[in-house]
């Protein structure tokens, strides 16, 4: 009987501290590794550094017609305005698989393969002493009757540690209509 509570309690004792081997369970203080770049991850800690003194100059084009202005964004103003970053995230179980990651130099570069069903076709990142100083991405959509292309970037400032200036850029065009282009440049101050 005493071998039987021993044997149960050592059971009980081994099964509740190996928790942390278990396939699938990262150790406490660890994250999860994603497959690519975590885009998304990186702008949101960037829009947590900016605060609501900081301006920025903005340059704004819509087919040709350009308008400047001085604005001033709230946390929830900067995911909006860098909304298009966040959603080139492509650390999605459905891309596991459909990038091609090589690195030239100090860039890595994650580059959509040709079969993948993607609207991202690439993403670039500048790491310099393990920070990014740049990222770019390059989106396109096709379809019969639309065809949508969008790059974006953003620039770091290597004094600050924060988001220098962005830009984004996209062309719309729909079947037997003019095609649209917009062109937004911002610069943090």
């Amino acid at each position: 009987m005493k071998f039987r509570i021993l044997v149960a309690l050592a059971f009980l004792i081994s099964s509740l501290t190996s928790c942390e081997n278990t396939p699938g369970i990262a150790p406490v203080g660890e994250m999860e590794v994603l497959p690519y770049y975590d885009l998304k991850g990186f702008v949101l800690q960037e829009i947590e550094k900016l605060d609501s003194s900081s301006q920025v100059s903005k340059i704004t084009r819509i087919n040709g017609e350009e308008k400047r202005s001085d604005v001033t964004f709230s946390k929830e103003d900067w995911k909006e305005e860098l909304d298009a970053f966040l959603e080139a995230d492509i650390n999605k179980p459905s891309l596991a698989t459909a990038f091609n990651t090589e690195i030239k130099g100090d860039i890595l570069i994650h580059q959509a393969k040709p079969e993948a069903k993607t609207t991202i076709k690439e993403i670039q990142v500048r790491i310099v002493d393990d920070k990014p100083v740049w990222l770019r991405f390059r989106g396109a959509k096709e379809s019969i009757f639309y065809t949508s292309y969008i790059n974006g970037g953003i620039y770091m400032n290597a004094f600050t540690d924060k988001i220098d200036h962005y830009e984004l850029e996209s062309t719309q065009k729909i079947w037997f209509l003019s095609p649209n282009n917009m062109k937004i440049q911002g610069a943090v101050r």
